[in-house]
């Protein structure tokens, strides 16, 4: 297993750019979006999705960050949450039909939890938890893992190849 953050600021001047290593069927949703920081994030998930050279993968994203699960022998789901936004959790613990959280960290591991399982398609065998800085970040997985580093995803070095 694998994990991959990166900011989409190290794209944002030249999208395009990077816009163009991806297939035809992701170029095509790229030209697609409105909003630029939705584009961002797309180019940067779907380029470390296909650059980590493994078989099964999860894009997450929040803000301006975006992280990539991937695993060769394992179903993988990710999400990430920006945990510093006050929100009345309790409503919306009732609207996603979670348990009611005791407090609002509470909330955000339930919440970051579901999405990851949702994303991954299948029941989590396995759920692990990690921080960068005010992002909570979930990974489940249908086979035992052991949380490995989070790995800094340099897009710049997809150019220099040429």
């Amino acid at each position: 297993m694998q994990i991959f953050i990166a900011n989409i600021d190290s794209i944002s001047k030249t999208p395009d750019v990077y816009a163009a290593l991806l297939s035809p069927k992701h170029q095509a949703r790229v030209r697609k979006f409105q909003n630029q920081t939705r584009k961002l994030q797309f180019i940067l998930g779907h380029l470390m999705v296909d650059n980590c050279g493994k078989k099964h993968s999860s894009i997450a994203h929040k803000d301006k960050w975006v992280v990539v699960a991937a695993a060769s022998n394992t179903l993988v789901g990710i999400d990430i949450e920006n945990t510093t936004i006050e929100r009345d959790f309790v409503n919306a613990a009732e609207l996603m039909n979670l348990p009611i959280p005791k407090s609002l960290g509470e909330f955000y591991k339930m919440f970051t939890q579901a999405e990851a399982s949702y994303k991954l398609g299948a029941t989590p065998k396995f759920t692990r938890f990690t921080r960068h800085g005010d992002y909570l970040i979930c990974i489940c997985a249908t086979r035992s893992f052991k949380l490995p580093r989070m790995r800094k995803f340099n897009a710049k070095s997809l150019l220099i190849a040429e």
